[in-house]
């Protein structure tokens, strides 16, 4: 009797943790977590003619920037660490770091400006398309000093950008990037003291490649492929050998070139 009850419960055993390692209803996955914007906000004294520019800095990255009437915001921020930056022409710019946690609203102290007390120079320009005339907006416009140091600034709605308060007397290169364009270069002479460098700077397209089916030849701007043919006497002519030194046009009729 003894080796027949163990016969009857090893099954049973089998159904039971079987049944426990299976369930009917699937697992809820977890619901998505929506963070909440923050916003960063200040007061600046305003200065009669003069304009107060105020840039975003996430981690060391310019973000952000806006003219100051009196007051700036920026908003739909992410969570993390920021400075502000505060300047006009002519007066000691302003730094001011700050943390944001999700959701946030955090106001900062009120900036006022001071005289610069060490002579300056200015530069102000226009950002266009080279084609089209068109003003380019929220472009990164990067200035060069003969010391490596470097100052940014975006590009307004109207394609204009300032570069405050920078050293008399030394030379200067900008760079202008911005995708889809070939990137911009302008060399800038030392500049007098309390003067603002006008300049315009254009950005021509990078044209857009038409790709083609295999078979169906090669498309405007496509980089043709290392070939050779024969000439009118025979000998064969190599495109390598040919580039650099002189321009090449291949004219095909009735079969031949």
């Amino acid at each position: 009797m003894k080796h027949l009850h163990l016969f009857l419960t090893l099954p049973f055993l089998i159904l039971v943790v079987y049944g426990c390692g299976s369930t009917e209803d699937p697992v809820d996955p977890m619901p998505e977590v929506e963070i909440e914007p923050s916003t960063l906000m200040g007061e600046v004294d305003s200065i009669d003619g003069v304009t107060v520019q105020v840039r975003l800095l996430k981690d060391g990255i310019l973000v952000a920037q806006v003219e100051a009437d009196g007051s700036y915001a920026f908003k739909d921020l992410e969570a993390g660490n920021y400075t502000i930056q505060v300047s006009a022409q002519g007066y000691e710019s302003t730094e001011i770091n700050a943390t944001l946690t999700a959701g946030e609203t955090k106001t900062l102290d009120p900036v006022t400006l001071e005289k610069s007390a060490v002579p300056v120079s200015h530069i102000k320009g226009v950002l266009t398309d080279a084609e089209t005339g068109d003003k380019l907006s929220g472009v990164l416009v990067q200035l060069t000093d003969k010391s490596g140091e470097k100052h940014e600034t975006l590009t307004t709605a109207d394609g204009t950008f300032i570069i405050e308060n920078l050293p008399v007397g030394e030379a200067f290169t900008i760079m202008v990037s911005l995708e889809g364009y070939e990137d911009g270069s302008v060399n800038i002479d030392p500049i007098a003291a309390n003067e603002t460098y006008e300049l315009d700077v254009v950005l021509t397209e990078i044209p857009v490649i038409e790709e083609l089916d295999p078979g169906q030849g090669l498309s405007i701007g496509s980089e043709a492929p290392v070939f050779e043919l024969p000439d009118g006497d025979g000998d064969l002519l190599a495109l390598e050998d040919l580039i650099g030194s002189k321009k090449v046009v291949v004219v095909f009729y009735r079969g031949g070139w």
